[in-house]
Order: structure tokens, then C-alpha cells, then sequence
């Protein structure tokens, strides 16, 4: 695992520090939304089918986030370093498609 790149800013690493903090807030965000993307996926394929509906009927109740994190929590004991792995990915595909400014 890449601790480096993991630890790394990418706002700096990209050498965008002279946006304007909305567009670098934009851009995180957007890497956000895909890193959670990928997480659901990597989450559901783990999942069996009775564990995936159970699942679904959390996201859709009641407290939902604390409910699916203890959920996810009891069901997918590497779900840690699945975040590191999909929030190294991101950078790296980051850094590759638009340059580094240094890492």
C-alpha cells in the first residue's frame, strides 16, 4: 500500500493550490462520490444475497447511516483497508490523467 500517496494532499499533489477554494472543494467532493461509489460496489460483491437484502432494508430505515456503518462494520471485516485502497486509487488515476505536481 501506498502510505505516501494515501497521507498525500491531493490538492497539492496535483498542484492545484491557486483555485479558487470552490472549484478544490468541487474536486474533492467529486472524488468523494466516487470513492463511495466503488466502496457500495466492493461492499455488495462481498455481500450474499440475504445479507444484501438486509442491507438494502438498512438504507432504507431509520438511522440509516450509523445502522449500515455497524452493518458493514460486522460484515466486511477489511472495509478499513478497502478505503485506503480506493482512496490511492483515486489519487493515483488523478495524478495520471491530469499530472503531478509532486509526491
Amino acid at each position: 500500500m501506498d502510505k505516501k500517496l494515501l497521507e498525500a494532499n491531493i490538492i497539492e499533489a496535483l498542484g492545484l493550490e491557486p483555485l479558487p477554494d470552490e472549484q478544490k472543494i468541487k474536486m474533492v467532493e467529486m472524488m468523494s462520490t466516487v470513492v463511495q461509489k466503488r466502496l457500495m460496489l466492493r461492499i455488495m460483491e462481498q455481500l450474499s444475497e440475504t445479507d444484501k437484502d438486509e442491507f438494502e432494508k438498512i438504507l432504507g430505515g431509520k438511522d440509516a447511516d450509523l445502522a449500515a456503518a455497524e452493518f458493514i462494520k460486522n460484515k466486511v471485516p477489511n472495509f478499513d483497508e478497502m478505503i485506503q485502497e480506493e482512496i490511492i486509487k483515486i489519487k493515483q488515476e488523478m495524478i495520471e490523467k491530469f499530472g503531478s505536481a509532486q509526491i
